[in-house]
């Protein structure tokens, strides 16, 4: 970051190269022996691939957290979790501002980059409310899943001590909090919750915690200040306004529509069969369960209760449709964000009605911010389709399905970490495109193509103006 002066890369550039350093580093730490309970190597692929998931809060992941990985193993992915949730230009800017030192003006263009932000904040008052918000929300995460944690690991280890399931259990809700705020999607549980659909307190907390984290900083920030007594003026921006009716609208729609589908591809009984004990639930309530949490975990939180292998195709479209919509600008959450595709459909609905004003609930959008929104749409709709065509050439020997293929590139491109169940049959090369999924769509296309293509400093020059047919 510091170097930039010296190396003459743009902020953008500086963006990428961290991502890709910071994963770097995770994977020579999750290689070595201590990390790993067999006491071996882990081969560079793999603690790389896992490194790239956590830095990037995916959520794919090739080996078991839980199995394979020691207690140190286990840190160095939550620190990379936490890391890459609160992006690591937010974390370097604490630790700038505790040794006493400010942000130059280049390093705060890298900030804004890295938190989707175009407004100019008071820095140290806006890092601090991040992490007191993030650690506040995280602590009470800990708080709400410890119990359950607790019983889980004294369940699964009888051999354990009261001491010590209290101490995994306690870590164990400190690991979910965080992965689950940061929209990370991995676990230390066996199949994710799999084992634990019918425990509807687990699955409210995670959910409950994605949604929070992907609505982003700024919403939060905004929201925290609506119910703060000495505040003048309360009043919400467009950005939050957008984001909250997306997001609740697309929460409903998603629920709705999954719970039909649960029922019109005949997936009652298999839904149903996933629970320890079917006879303890109401198979309604809890296909209706079910399809609240994985209308929530594609949205970007990765978390999946149910095995996505036995749904239909119609699910895995409408999951696919999900993870690409995302969260929201600068949430823990991935995809093209739900401003995106709003901004998009107003671009639409304006060149439909032959306006050139494009307006959201009543306000104007400017025309670099309707671009950017093209950028960003069209981009990962090519980027996603590039990569999964390379994975299908790679993978052409495996017989697997052009729609997992998809599924598990988008997932990865959108940081959303459900998977169809091929991450662990996937080759090398396979494995490389989806960790460069992973790198570029953590700080999004835009900021990717930013990178290649740096500011123009000529004097703009404008030719002769000729139309071409559209459509």
């Amino acid at each position: 970051m510091f170097l930039k002066n010296k190396l003459e890369l743009t902020p953008a550039q500086v963006t990428m190269i961290s991502f890709v350093a910071l994963s770097f580093l995770g994977a020579l730490f999750l290689m070595a022996p201590f990390s790993n309970t067999n006491g071996q190597w882990l081969n560079f692929v793999d603690a790389f691939f896992m490194s790239v998931s956590a830095t990037c809060v995916t959520g794919l992941a090739v080996v078991h957290l839980g199995h394979d990985f020691t207690l140190c193993g286990q840190l160095v992915i939550l620190f990379l979790m936490q890391i890459g949730g609160l992006s690591y230009m937010t974390i370097t800017t604490i630790l700038v501002y505790m040794a006493g030192k400010k942000l130059s003006i280049s390093d705060s263009k890298i900030f804004d980059m890295s938190n989707n932000s175009e407004a100019k904040f008071d820095f140290k008052d806006f890092v601090i409310k991040i992490a007191l918000l993030t650690f506040l929300i995280e602590g009470v995460g800990v708080l709400c899943l410890s119990f359950d944690s607790i019983k889980i690991v004294m369940a699964n280890y009888a051999n354990y001590s009261d001491l010590q399931a209290f101490a995994v259990g306690i870590f164990q809700a400190v690991f979910h909090s965080v992965s689950a705020f940061c929209n990370a999607g991995l676990s230390l549980f066996e199949s994710s919750l799999e084992t634990h659909s019918a425990n509807y307190w687990l699955l409210f907390m995670f959910s409950i915690l994605p949604i929070i984290g992907g609505l982003g900083y700024t919403v939060l920030t905004e929201i925290s200040a609506w119910f703060d007594t000495t505040a003048k003026r309360k009043t919400l921006s467009l950005h939050t306004k957008v984001s909250l009716l997306v997001t609740f609208s697309l929460l409903i729609i998603g629920v709705l529509v999954q719970f039909a589908l649960i029922y019109i591809q005949g997936l009652t009984q298999t839904v149903h069969n996933s629970v320890a004990d079917p006879s303890l639930v109401n198979p309604h309530v809890h296909n209706l369960w079910t399809a609240f949490f994985q209308s929530v975990a594609a949205r970007s939180s990765g978390f999946n209760s149910i095995p996505l292998t036995e749904l239909g195709d119609s699910s895995l479209v409408l999951l696919i449709v999900w993870m690409f919509i995302g969260a929201c600008p600068g949430g823990t959450g991935g995809g093209i964000k739900v401003t995106t595709l709003i901004l998009v459909f107003s671009i639409m609905y304006a060149g439909l009605k032959n306006t050139k004003d494009v307006k959201i609930l009543n306000r104007s959008v400017g025309a670099l911010y309707q671009q950017r929104a093209l950028i960003v749409f069209i981009s990962t709709i090519v980027l996603i389709m590039f990569f999964t065509f390379l994975n299908v050439i790679f993978e052409n020997q495996q017989n697997i399905r052009f729609i997992d293929h998809l599924f598990e590139v988008t997932s990865a491109f959108t940081t959303v970490g459900l998977s169809t169940g091929i991450t662990s049959q996937l080759s090398d090369p396979s494995l490389i495109v989806l960790c460069i999924s992973m790198i570029i769509g953590r700080p999004g296309p835009l900021l990717f193509l930013m990178a290649i293509f740096t500011e123009e400093t000529t004097r703009e020059i404008r030719y002769a103006e000729e139309n071409i047919l559209i459509g």
